[in-house]
């Protein structure tokens, strides 16, 4: 594919201010760019519906006034639809614009996408060494001849005077042109203040991300298998999580670990610690309510849901979870699963039937069919099942990325506690290698990760009990647990 022969649609718009799903377009401009000629050139004011704030018309000159008989959106939407059909969409940080552009389709409830190409994206990369990519600095660099900044149509004949001389620069460099649309449009999914060298950097390994914006404060954590393609796949999406990714992240940050299991327990703990905005279902997580287990005066185990201080001495605290509904939904689920009894569990004793017994979804011990010893039996498995507080102390020792080193997880008092880097070596590791390991606030979450990680029985993972002088033919409960 020759440069040529490709259409663009280089797009400016001026808006009421700068967040697409509560502002308004005022002005668009729309220039046809066909087979390296303009083929059209379309502007119009646009009422926004709603009053143009004073700053906003300070900087661009547009005012109520000038807006009042100006067509609405619905009235300019099919010509903009005309004007870009099966062009690249091309703007100077284009996600702005089209970003606005797409939110007044939806509230039509049209589905607006196109190709997308930025110049400032493309600047970066073919005028390296400035101070800034903004627009009006590129003007004043290349002394691009503007009558009027903030208004559209003359902000879009600067950019399509910016993606000539881009043109002009990769062509002189003896390339096939079409690498320019391809790297473009790639270049063009990320955030405008992040280069694709910077994502194509990125190791394709295990390990945790930090996305942070300009002040270099964390928005975003994540972890992955491989980290480059995880990173690549939050920009290929779409929605509000990809939008505020676009708006903020100006760098990015990472820590090879060497395994998944360290990269989930480090991205937990450093969600909680920093708090990014876009983490929002990890963020607001908290553990108030936890989900017990006790026996009843005629023997049978039973779940219950309590706050802390309402425990009794024979409470088992199995899980803790962020409500009492949630911890509810739980407990009914894995009754139902295991066929288990719902007045038993209720502690209803009066020996009639419980709703499950007439469908054959309950083994009988309301109805004293099945006794205690042989019901526990059966509850007892799917405790193991929901169980996320460990009943024994243990340390795991998983690979790192390093060849001399290995991870350490110390598991004490029901939780993770303790988590870092040791020396490598083929003992069992001592306790006195441990005592300097970073503290960790484990929670029922962290122990999920751990026994769901450990019950796949990886090869790169070793368990041993806290007390390091048990003979190795001596498995602890803790391990057999997590492994079943």
């Amino acid at each position: 594919m020759i440069v040529n022969q490709k259409k663009f649609a280089i797009i400016d718009i001026e808006t009421t201010g700068g967040y697409a799903r509560r502002d308004k377009i005022t002005e668009i401009a729309i220039l046809q760019y066909f087979d390296g000629q303009l083929a059209g050139e379309y502007t119009t004011l646009i009422n926004p519906e709603r009053s143009i704030p004073p700053e906003i018309t300070r900087i661009t000159g547009i005012t109520d006034k000038m807006v009042e008989s100006a067509p609405k959106f619905y009235e300019v939407a099919r010509e903009i639809i005309l004007r870009t059909e099966d062009c690249v969409f091309v703007a100077h940080n284009v996600h702005f614009d089209y970003e606005f552009i797409r939110a007044e389709f939806q509230q039509l409830g049209y589905s607006f996408t196109r190709q997308k190409m930025c110049t400032l994206q493309l600047s970066r990369r073919y005028f390296r060494g400035l101070s800034s990519y903004s627009l009006g600095n590129l003007i004043a660099h290349f002394s691009i001849s503007v009558s009027a900044r903030h208004r559209a149509l003359e902000d879009c004949r600067a950019t399509l005077f910016l993606l000539e001389r881009i043109i002009e620069v990769q062509r002189d460099s003896g390339l096939d042109a079409g690498i320019l649309v391809k790297s473009g449009i790639l270049a063009s999914k990320l955030p405008a203040a992040l280069s694709a060298d910077v994502i194509g950097k990125l190791p394709n390994e295990p390990g945790i991300y930090t996305m942070l914006d300009k002040a270099s404060y964390p928005v975003y954590i994540g972890k992955s298998k491989r980290i480059r393609e995880r990173v690549m796949q939050h920009f290929n999406g779409e929605g509000p999580k990809l939008s505020k990714m676009l708006q903020t992240v100006c760098k990015i940050e990472y820590q090879i670990t060497g395994n998944e299991l360290v990269a989930s327990l480090l991205e937990s703990q450093l969600i909680r610690q920093h708090k990014p905005e876009i983490n929002k279902a990890l963020r607001k997580k908290t553990h108030s309510f936890l989900l017990t287990c006790s026996k009843s005066a005629q023997e049978y185990m039973q779940f219950s849901v309590k706050e802390a201080f309402w425990l009794e001495q024979d409470d088992i605290i199995l899980s803790h979870y962020p409500t009492r509904l949630a911890a509810k939904k739980v407990i009914d689920g894995i009754i139902a699963r295991h066929e288990l009894c719902t007045n038993v569990n209720s502690g209803i004793d009066g020996g009639s039937p419980c709703s499950m017994y007439h469908i054959n979804l309950c083994g009988g011990a309301c109805v004293r069919k099945e006794s205690p010893q042989e019901y526990n039996v059966r509850f007892d498995e799917a405790r193991c099942e929901i169980q996320a507080v460990f009943s024994e102390d243990f340390i795991v020792v998983t690979k790192a990325s390093a060849a001399q080193q290995q991870y350490a997880i110390v598991v004490e008092n029901g939780f993770v506690r303790r988590l870092g880097l040791i020396s490598q070596s083929d003992q069992k590791p001592d306790l006195k290698q441990i005592e300097h390991l970073a503290a960790f606030e484990g929670n029922a979450e962290t122990n999920r990760m751990l026994k769901n990680y450990l019950s796949k029985e990886p090869e790169d993972c070793l368990v041993y009990p806290i007390k390091i002088n048990l003979p190795d033919s001596q498995e602890s409960n803790a391990t057999r647990a997590i492994r079943r």
